[in-house]
């Protein structure tokens, strides 16, 4: 059922910063700018590639006074990135120039931290970005475009609970504590065992949530069955205007959504126009007077 990544979302202190370091630095289009559904007053803002194709997509909900976070006993961290094979050159030179500090690197993949302390790893692989997906909007060629996400890595307190949870509900193979969706051959989610007691708390840089996708609504349904019979915690399913979403706490606590492929971000706005306005899916245009508001509010 699960196909691959969907997005993450994490949080950022700074959306301006955060738009900068996205949709400059590492070329990805913005391609919504929305409000977070569960908290009114938060922006919500996705990147991808041109089309905003599921798997390629980094969200980010704004919280100005967001305070540090704390990763301890279970958290999600680092996000892995696919850049075609032998553009790694071309990104250490592009990240350097643009002040960015790289903290890891090799070979095939280099590490460096977005302004929120986020850390991201780009690694090589033997395929490059479809001409239709690539920007147009940035610097970057096509040819060394990031291409999608890879990988995600998670660190939990108790590994065996969460392994039971990737390959009993979420149906992924497991080898040496790595979940793969069975129909791809990469998209590797990483389970890391905890050696740390303290709970983590959410903050800046934080990854919120996880989201893998399915092809259709019918597959949240068939997820929510087996979540139901292993008593994993449900908190919701629930439209989101963009994709339908079922979203679910792993036995250590953390967020898993599970999201459709469609409708897709050109719900409410049309392909060549991805990000440029505020947008809302139809459900929320009636507050939209509210909301904007809301949001101008909080900046002044």
């Amino acid at each position: 059922m699960i196909t691959g990544f969907h997005h993450l979302t994490a949080i950022t202190k700074d959306a301006e910063k955060n738009k900068t370091f996205y949709t400059d630095t590492l070329g990805l289009r913005l391609v919504k700018q929305t409000v977070n559904q569960e908290n009114l007053t938060d922006p919500h803002f996705f990147y991808g590639d041109y089309k905003g194709t599921p798997g390629t997509i980094l969200t980010f909900f704004e919280l100005p006074r967001v305070g540090q976070r704390h990763e301890e006993d279970s958290f999600i961290h680092e996000v892995l990135l696919k850049i075609p094979q032998g553009s790694l050159p071309f990104w250490k030179k592009r990240l350097t120039s643009k002040a960015v500090r790289l903290i890891a690197n090799d070979e095939v993949s280099c590490s460096f931290l977005d302004p929120d302390d986020m850390k991201i790893t780009l690694v090589e692989a033997a395929e490059v970005i479809a001409p239709e997906q690539a920007t147009r909007h940035s610097d970057v060629p096509a040819q060394y475009q990031i291409i999608g996400i890879l990988g995600i890595h998670y660190t939990v307190a108790d590994l065996g609970t969460t392994e039971a949870f990737f390959r009993d509900v979420l149906g992924m193979s497991l080898l040496d504590h790595v979940a793969r969706p069975i129909s791809a051959l990469d998209g590797e989610s990483r389970l890391i065992q905890s050696t740390r007691l303290r709970r983590s708390r959410l903050g800046k840089g934080a990854i919120d949530h996880i989201a893998y996708s399915v092809p259709e609504r019918k597959d949240l349904d068939l997820i929510l069955d087996k979540a139901k019979y292993r008593q994993i915690t449900v908190e919701k399913i629930i439209d989101r205007g963009y994709f339908q979403s079922l979203y679910l706490r792993e036995p250590n606590g953390l967020r898993i959504e599970i999201a459709t492929d469609y409708p897709g971000f050109t719900l409410d706005e049309p392909l060549e126009k991805l990000g440029e306005t505020f947008a809302l899916p139809d459900f929320l245009e009636p507050k939209r007077k509210a909301i904007e508001a809301n949001i101008l509010k909080r900046k002044k």
